[in-house]
């Protein structure tokens, strides 16, 4: 016997909103699956100010902090242990925490510049003679005769002559002697107060609330956008000018000449450049979040274009190089020239381009007229 089916008020009510249910379910896929395919969300300057605060300045302080405070430890170890061994733990520390300090010359303004800090990292025209007064003298240094020290004896770049500028053993030997404690204790204080002053500056940055420099950075609108093209253009002079051309312009002998190249103390003078347009780069590109980049990408898509592969073409000549330009200047001269052209050529393609195009008014001091 056939057997028909009734159906109940509730068994439609059930059906219904299963129904119903199929449906928002469909609309909230679609909506997944069209999100995800559209990319990240509507670009706004706040959240690229944001987000360059948090991965490239904040980020970058970091780790200039954790690299000092590595150096500091091998000093620490260079004294209880005076030997070869840790005299190039000493320097490998050294080189480390310079390049992370270098890649933030593209932004100089900030904790830094509000604490008066920047000598400590970014003055390298040391005097040896002054530094040699202070290790010939008596007694021991602490952090009250540093504080009476001027910045051509103390902060990053003492330590790179104090490490690079003695023979291996005749540091060693320096810090093995019976009356060594006045060379340890200068040492030790100078590389104390650069590893303190970076740790600082890094909590600085760490600060979340609304009166930190983050957020005010984040929250400054065209004055920040202002502020960082300002920083980036200078950044970008002084590596093609103040580092590649003034090579190439040095009288010869050039051996005569090196007390006046940055870094020719540690034969490093080529990745200090190099550190130099990677963290121009980074405030360009973002770091993994947004950057100068999308911004441009707003108004000018092939200026942004045009400037990431200046950026690559520069970067990659500079490489290439392969040694400390003071010896790329006698051996290798033509490529260093055309390093330096493609170097300005990146200069006046922030400081005319991007600075139209982002409504950016320059006022830093320009050594170039442009």
């Amino acid at each position: 016997m056939h057997c028909s089916r009734f159906w109940n008020p509730f068994d439609v009510i059930m059906r219904a909103r299963i129904a119903v249910l199929f449906l928002i379910f469909g609309i909230a896929t679609e909506r997944s699956v069209l999100s995800q395919s559209a990319g990240p969300a509507t670009f706004s300057r706040e959240r690229m100010l944001e987000e360059l605060a948090t991965n490239v300045l904040a980020s970058g302080w970091q780790e200039i902090g954790q690299k000092c405070w590595e150096l500091t430890n091998c000093l620490e170890q260079l004294v209880k242990s005076p030997n070869e061994t840790t005299l190039n733990k000493a320097r490998e520390a050294w080189l480390a925490a310079s390049q992370a300090s270098t890649r933030m010359r593209c932004f100089q303004a900030g904790p830094m510049a509000d604490r008066d800090w920047s000598s400590t990292f970014n003055y390298w025209k040391v005097l040896p003679s002054r530094i040699e007064g202070v290790l010939h003298s008596p007694g021991k240094v602490d952090q009250a005769f540093l504080d009476n020290l001027g910045c051509e004896t103390k902060g990053l770049f003492a330590l790179e002559y104090l490490l690079f500028q003695e023979t291996p053993t005749n540091l060693v030997a320096k810090l093995s002697a019976a009356n060594s404690e006045r060379t340890s204790s200068y040492l030790l204080a100078v590389g104390r107060e650069v590893g303190g002053q970076a740790t600082r500056i890094a909590d600085d940055w760490a600060v979340a609330e609304p009166s930190g420099p983050r957020q005010k950075f984040a929250s400054g609108g065209q004055q920040s956008i202002n502020l960082l093209v300002n920083q980036l253009a200078k950044c970008l002079e002084d590596a093609s000018g103040d580092h590649l051309h003034f090579v190439l312009v040095l009288p010869n002998p050039i051996s005569r000449q090196l007390y006046r190249v940055e870094r020719s103390c540690s034969h490093s003078s080529l990745d200090g450049v190099l550190a130099t347009l990677e963290g121009a780069q980074r405030l360009v590109q973002g770091n993994g979040g947004l950057g100068l980049k999308d911004a441009l990408k707003q108004v000018n898509p092939a200026l942004e274009k045009r400037v990431a592969d200046q950026f690559k073409e520069t970067i990659g000549s500079i490489r290439a190089l392969g040694a400390p330009l003071e010896q790329v200047v006698v051996n290798n001269r033509k490529a260093l020239e055309s390093a330096y052209e493609k170097a300005r050529a990146l200069e006046i393609l922030i400081k005319v381009d991007v600075v139209s195009s982002l409504g950016v008014t320059l006022t830093f001091s320009s050594t170039d007229g442009d």
